[in-house]
């Protein structure tokens, strides 16, 4: 679907000028409202005649690591590096943090995870990972077509043409709720791509259309190897993954 390194580049100049999808934008400001949360956990360490200062609001401190915890993960995913990092950061969980720097270095790993998702890092992972699955679909919509089968491998590229379209308005901070030919005219409007691109997008979409509601003459193999063929380009083009 071209050149991954290319399409990759072409994304980090997008969401550097891009705002942030609303999803990734509340994940942003909860992990804000847990940093400034951090430095005044942090604060809570008090002196102790016996171990030396440490953070005796026990409460406090294993309220604010439970909201990290959960943060991360449902931001970037269990197995994810972000993750990894904090379990390191908490060798025997949370049980293991007692000490102001500890938090403070927590609170380190979450303005990093801000810098990422400010920085398009989880919408360049979600789009890769969306890239290869629609690899695979459009593949099989290739076989389909060539084996004679116009009307299922026109409606598998509508699909996901559709799906694609649907995550460009979400990077772009637009709705992405309405149709396919919906999309296609905000991302028109909002200048995400030019008439000529648009065009190209609807034909494609009203051969699936016509595919979907059975209008099997309205199009042959080679209307649908030219749309699969055109959808394949315009990822890699536009997709951002």
């Amino acid at each position: 679907m071209g050149d991954r390194a290319q399409v990759t580049s072409m994304t980090d100049t997008k969401t550097a000028s891009s705002p942030l999808p609303p999803r990734l934008k509340r994940l942003a400001d909860r992990m804000r409202e847990l940093i400034a949360e951090g430095r005044c956990v942090a604060a809570l360490e008090r002196p102790s005649q016996s171990v030396g200062p440490y953070i005796q609001d026990k409460p406090a401190l294993h309220s604010w690591l439970s909201k990290v915890t959960n943060i991360i993960d449902t931001s970037f995913g269990a197995q994810s590096s972000q993750s990894r990092h904090l379990s390191q950061l908490m060798p025997r969980g949370i049980q293991s943090v007692a000490y102001s720097y500890e938090v403070l270095s927590i609170v380190g790993l979450l303005s990093g995870a801000v810098d990422d998702l400010e920085k398009g890092y989880l919408l360049r992972q979600e789009f890769l990972t969306a890239a290869e699955v629609f690899d695979s679909l459009l593949e099989q919509a290739n076989h389909l077509n060539q084996a004679g089968y116009k009307d299922p491998a026109a409606v598998l590229g509508r699909v996901v043409l559709e799906e694609a379209l649907r995550r460009i308005a979400r990077r772009e901070g637009l709705d992405s709720g309405e149709k396919a030919n919906a999309i296609n005219d905000l991302l028109r409007n909002a200048r995400i791509y030019a008439q000529p691109r648009w065009r190209m997008v609807q034909a494609w979409l009203d051969i699936g259309n016509a595919a979907a509601h059975g209008k099997a003459s309205d199009f042959n193999e080679q209307d649908v190897a030219n749309m699969l063929g055109g959808i394949s380009s315009f990822l890699a083009d536009d997709f951002g993954a």
